[in-house]
């Protein structure tokens, strides 16, 4: 089984949706991608796209979308399965041209890393866009987990609670540390304001544990 752990916390390790992410057949989908829902059309660009099941939903759906993944193993399988991405850093990719909807779903708000960094963050997705183009992020909130279990004993002092690290277990192998950002929904929209963006919607699942926003240029109201 697939798993995610957080550096300095004694919350259980947290399943991941491999078999969902590998195609198994009869597997549910994760319940944030009803986020796909506020994508109308247009060319969409997913980051973090994983094995490209979200593009794949949206072309079901009529929408064009491309894919930009770190993992090389995801990405192989993606254009095995006929998904349009590439293997690149959000970070650093720039793509060729102005896309109406960038997504980062399955809680991939946190690839922003440090509250810190959401800023620069969203900003860099949002010159992806087009002028009346729109963001949809998923994300964890830190503020629905047990704050006792979330900062361990051991834990250091961080100045957002949100900023941790995580890693993938699968069995006995762990993978490295890497940093995570678990942003409650009013920082989020704070983050936002300050940066000429706001929430046009939001969603909720797992009594609000897992949040989503529509994000949309304040200018654009």
């Amino acid at each position: 089984m697939l798993s995610v752990e957080i550096e300095h916390s004694t919350l259980p390790a947290m399943p991941q949706p491999l078999e969902w992410w590998r195609r198994t057949p009869g597997v549910s989908a994760p319940v944030d991608t009803e986020a796909l829902d506020w994508v109308h059309g247009g060319d969409v660009i997913d980051v973090g796209c994983g094995t490209g099941r979200h593009l794949e939903m949206l072309a079901r759906r009529g929408v064009r979308g491309h894919g930009v993944e770190v993992s090389p193993a995801a990405v192989a399988l993606a254009k095995a399965a006929g998904v349009s991405c590439v293997e690149a850093d959000a970070l650093s990719y720039q793509p060729s041209h102005p896309v109406d909807t960038v997504i980062a779903i399955g809680g991939n708000g946190g690839l922003a890393g440090t509250l810190e960094a959401l800023p620069g963050f969203l900003l860099r997705l949002s010159s992806w866009l087009t002028e009346t183009g729109r963001l949809v992020l998923t994300c964890s909130d830190w503020t629905k987990l047990p704050p006792e279990r979330l900062n361990g004993d051991d834990s250091p002092s961080r100045a957002y609670p949100g900023d941790v690290r995580m890693r993938f277990r699968l069995g006995d192998e762990a993978g490295p540390w890497f940093p995570w950002l678990l942003v409650d929904a009013d920082t989020l929209e704070r983050v936002c304001s300050s940066v000429g963006l706001r929430i046009a919607e939001r969603k909720q699942w797992l009594g609000g544990a897992v949040h989503g926003a529509l994000i949309e240029r304040a200018s654009a109201t």
